[in-house]
């Protein structure tokens, strides 16, 4: 097939033509902007956050940083399905301005430093770090409040796994804080956690309602409370607005409630005489 001057020449308009955005791009367009521009102003409840080790970063065990998607493999992948001995983790629940005041820096700083001293060791437990900022709906859900020490026991499933909370000083946490704790063991005196929170072991994680739960906590914390008295307004109106509509009569009623005779079918009425 032979192709004239004029078709060759309109080549690239055909193909101009087929770029152009037809009016349901133009719409997912449009969505897709409003949609990312919403999202910009909630905030994210599962954002992974690196702790400043600075200076005592070292190499050999890491220091794990749990969240909302990767704190089950993290600690269940440690253990070894054939160990009769369970693995230790101690975990440090922190927080920033909104869980912690600004308060935790301190004793954030000192088990970043601890962690880095035990990294060396292949004795010493593994080591974990929660934000309570960056993932409120994990806190929740295990119902910790920074600042905390969390020591877990964890062996295979389907044995349970034993924890112990220790509520730690703001302000006068130190790296020997922790160090005397594992050297004295004074933590296994604590009295075991038992919670409906309880992360492995409480029936919310047993039935799946701890993470649900968790983004409800975090829901009623993140959205003002003018937000949900404008709802509960709107609600209440709406519901008041129907009760005190007038009752509606059916088609046909006459007013003042009584119903309208039946309409006649045939001829009008008369005498019964045909003239």
């Amino acid at each position: 097939m032979r192709l004239s001057t004029a078709s060759i020449l309109a080549l690239p308009l055909l193909a101009a033509a087929a770029q152009q955005e037809t009016p349901l791009d133009q719409a997912k367009a449009q969505a897709q902007y409003w949609f990312d521009k919403i999202s910009s102003y909630i905030p994210n409840p599962n954002k992974a956050h690196a702790p400043d080790l600075g200076a005592t970063k070292a190499p050999g065990k890491p220091l794990h940083v749990l969240t909302l998607d990767s704190w089950v493999q993290t600690i269940r992948g440690s253990v070894n399905p054939a160990s009769t001995t369970p693995e230790e983790w101690w975990i440090m629940v922190t927080g920033g301005n909104k869980t912690c005041f600004g308060h935790c820096l301190a004793a954030e700083t000192a088990w970043n430093q601890t962690a880095a001293l035990w990294s060396t060791d292949p004795t010493s437990p593994n080591t974990g770090y929660l934000n309570c900022d960056d993932q409120p709906v994990l806190c929740n859900s295990w119902g910790a409040g920074p600042p905390a020490l969390w020591i877990m026991e964890v062996s295979a499933p389907p044995a349970n796994v034993d924890i112990r909370v220790k509520g730690l000083n703001a302000t006068e946490t130190t790296v020997k804080t922790f160090t005397d704790l594992r050297s004295s063991k004074e933590w296994k005196t604590k009295p075991k956690y038992i919670s409906a929170f309880h992360p492995f072991d409480g029936p919310l994680a047993v039935y799946g309602l701890a993470v649900p739960l968790g983004y409800v906590l975090w829901v009623f914390a993140t959205v003002p409370s003018w937000a949900f008295m404008i709802g509960i307004s709107f609600i209440s109106r709406t519901i008041m607005s129907k009760r005190t509509l007038p009752p509606q009569r059916p088609a046909g009623a006459a007013p003042g409630g009584a119903a309208a005779p039946p309409a006649r079918v045939g001829a009008p009425r008369g005498d019964g005489i045909s003239y």
